[in-house]
């Protein structure tokens, strides 16, 4: 699908004037490469096919294509992104016709796709009707503009804060026979808040292993799912449960979640004196329950 539009000014990379174009099906022509072009960094050609690229087209309509050159020289891995603007000039009313994608995507040209373009820029019918400027003496000219996107612009992002339902936003874990645990580290079940897989992490001892205090974490599970740039932000509480409610400890944090930060939460989230006196009533029944709630989450997505 494509956005139409009209502008007064020529290209500003490459025009392709075509003579005699009424001949081309005569000599059963069914493509024209254009000479190479620079343009944004990189060489380029357009590739023109005057009945259509596609047997579906059934020679109805133009095709055209801009074709990236110079991959050779390229890294492992190369990309490409760039705005692409076809042209073609109205004879009739001295002004350039544009098509463009109608959403405005952004195009981008890697060792899979080095061709671009549209398989029915125009019907053959539309473009040879003389009302339409297309055709002047059976000339026609052609056109394209490929620009780059800057690396920022590339990754410009949307910030998308939710609100996960009370229903669905915590996870209990109860872990059993708490002194008998001689594991330096302990995980809970993975649970899912939000499109987000997490899991909580307890270091009876300490995360340093000094054994003064009990430490928790809220952390990322399965990272390999998500996006190789995914960026979580996260507002939540972690809790230990006590005999009452009203005993019960919890404390509250924020952070952004992201490839070099997959934990977030506490080194000293007790001390393990408070922890083991059974005053307090964190030991029921030497079992110790752990709550995480998440109240916000923010998720960057493509900006376009």
């Amino acid at each position: 699908r494509m956005f139409i539009s009209k502008r007064k000014h020529e290209p500003a990379h490459y025009m392709l004037k075509i003579e005699s174009f009424s001949l081309l099906s005569e000599a059963k022509m069914s493509k024209i490469e254009s000479d190479v072009f620079e343009a944004s960094g990189h060489k380029w050609r357009l590739d023109l096919y005057p009945n259509g690229k596609d047997e579906d087209n059934e020679g109805n309509h133009i095709s055209l294509y801009v074709v990236i050159c110079d991959t050779g020289s390229c890294s492992k891995g190369w990309e490409v992104c760039v705005d692409v603007c076809f042209f073609v000039y109205d004879h009739m009313h001295h002004n350039y016709v544009t098509f463009q994608d109608v959403n405005g995507h952004r195009t981008t040209f890697h060792e899979n796709r080095k061709t671009w373009g549209f398989d029915k820029l125009i019907s053959l019918e539309s473009f040879m009707e003389s009302k339409n400027g297309y055709l002047l003496n059976d000339s026609c000219v052609f056109g394209v503009e490929v620009i780059a996107v800057p690396e920022f612009t590339q990754v410009d992002r949307c910030l998308l804060m939710t609100k996960p339902p009370v229903t669905m936003n915590s996870h209990t874990w109860t872990i059993n026979k708490f002194s008998a645990v001689t594991d330096d580290v302990l995980y809970s079940a993975v649970f899912k808040v939000g499109k987000v897989k997490w899991r909580v992490s307890l270091y009876p001892k300490g995360y340093s292993g000094k054994g003064t205090h009990l430490s928790i974490y809220l952390g990322i599970h399965d990272t390999a799912s998500l996006p190789n740039d995914w960026k979580v932000y996260v507002k939540f509480k972690l809790r230990l449960k006590s005999r009452s409610i009203e005993s019960d400890v919890e404390k509250e944090t924020a952070n952004w979640f992201c490839n070099s930060t997959l934990n977030w939460g506490y080194a000293s989230f007790m001390l393990l004196s408070q922890l083991n006196d059974s005053a307090k009533g964190f030991l029921l029944d030497d079992n110790l329950t752990v709550q995480v709630e998440i109240s916000v989450m923010g998720t960057l997505k493509n900006f376009i």
